[in-house]
């Protein structure tokens, strides 16, 4: 989660980074007369600016401006940017309204700045106040997310605090909108890294979310779709401490799912995998923990699909999300006559009720029963009977 953090605001960041030689040159240069306020357009013409801008690959209104107000002891700045743009391979990245930027500068950090930057053409960040960073209705295209470089760079000891606020944004993973959000970070920016220091994102769906998107993430799941289904979340993650090793996160939300339909490629035992139809799903979080049920039919093939409307399949159960990656199932399965067959012959299927309990994270423990109804093509006739065993969700270092 931490890493997918770093890579969204990383770009945010270029923002920043793209405008401070500017500023600094600038403050600099007038500093001795602002002390009533200058603003100024900030003009894409200036060798200097232009640069910048296509070094960051970050396009903006012509009309975007800069103001300077003079205090007794400090220069605070004011930084427009209207309608801008920051793309990625090409494609739009990030678009919003409008980016302000606000920090203050002494006149003695301005000219030991400027002093460096000139012998140097580096700038010492430890020099550089607070920045906030605004974005007003921004719209994040996560397509390209892991096309940005996430190495872990030397941090050094050169820092300024940043923090960086987006209000009322359109989240899309290339044409698909995801939904609304929201989001602020706080962190200590180095020269080549980031540590991020606390955090908070709200992602509320748009109306015609796929449920599919969420099967994606699953490789046990072929399908996650159906004409009639909608879907429905609402969540928020915050991290107030994330510089500590313990893991602080909180997850709180919702999750609905109503009507739609899984194909499985595969269960935990040797079985042909049936479609589970007229699939309802409500997960509730509060403070990492959830509490899940889970509605569907598993399909028959023996018997037409408008006699298999009552569902005939619930999971209920806990889910822990305090290691959010890795979360611990605490599960259990209710199946009434549920339709089975080998995996390599169809032939020998059956009837069954069963009862199985799923605990763990990535290697899941399953421990049940099974009331045999019926069954066909045996030598000997199933029989009612216990079993254990264990499936792996989440193979060692899989992202």
């Amino acid at each position: 989660m931490n890493s997918l953090i770093r890579k969204i605001f990383k770009t945010f960041f270029s923002i920043a980074a793209t405008f401070f030689l500017f500023l600094v040159i600038i403050s600099i240069s007038l500093y001795i007369y602002i002390g009533k306020g200058l603003e100024f357009e900030i003009n894409k013409s200036n060798s200097a600016v232009a640069s910048l801008s296509k070094q960051y690959n970050i396009d903006f209104d012509p009309s975007s401006t800069i103001n300077l107000v003079a205090d007794t002891d400090r220069v605070d700045v004011y930084l427009l940017l209207k309608n801008i743009t920051i793309n990625k391979s090409n494609e739009s990245f990030l678009k919003a309204n409008n980016a302000s930027l606000r920090t203050s500068l002494s006149y003695t950090n301005i000219m030991l700045l400027g002093s460096n930057l000139f012998s140097t053409e580096k700038i010492l960040y430890s020099l550089i106040d607070s920045i906030n960073i605004h974005l007003n209705e921004p719209v994040l295209n996560i397509k390209h997310l892991n096309s940005l470089n996430n190495t872990n760079s030397s941090k050094g000891s050169q820092f300024f605090p940043l923090s960086i606020k987006a209000d009322n944004g359109i989240l899309f993973d290339g044409d698909l909108e995801i939904g609304q959000f929201s989001m602020a970070v706080d962190l200590n920016q180095f020269d080549n890294a980031s540590d991020i220091q606390s955090y908070s994102i709200h992602l509320e769906s748009h109306k015609d979310f796929p449920a599919d998107y969420i099967g994606q993430f699953f490789e046990e799941v072929v399908l996650l779709q159906d004409k009639n289904e909608t879907v429905y979340f609402d969540i928020n993650i915050k991290d107030e401490e994330v510089a500590t090793p313990e893991n602080t996160q909180i997850l709180n939300g919702i999750l609905r799912v109503r009507d739609t339909k899984m194909d499985l490629e595969r269960f935990p035992v040797e079985l042909k995998p049936e479609p589970i139809r007229n699939l309802n799903l409500d997960l509730n979080i509060i403070d990492n923990i959830g509490q899940i049920n889970f509605l569907g039919s598993v399909t028959n093939p023996k018997i037409k699909l408008k006699l298999q409307k009552k569902p005939n399949l619930q999971i209920a159960g806990s889910i822990n999300f305090q290691e959010i990656l890795e979360p611990y199932l605490d599960l259990t399965v209710n199946g009434t006559d549920i339709y089975f067959a080998k995996l390599e012959n169809n032939n020998l299927n059956g009837i069954t009720d069963l009862m199985v309990s799923i605990s763990g994270k990535n290697v899941l423990d399953l421990a049940g029963e099974l009331n045999i109804k019926k069954s066909n093509g045996f030598l000997v006739p199933l029989t009612n009977s216990t079993f254990e065993t264990q499936h792996t969700i989440k193979k060692e270092n899989d992202e």
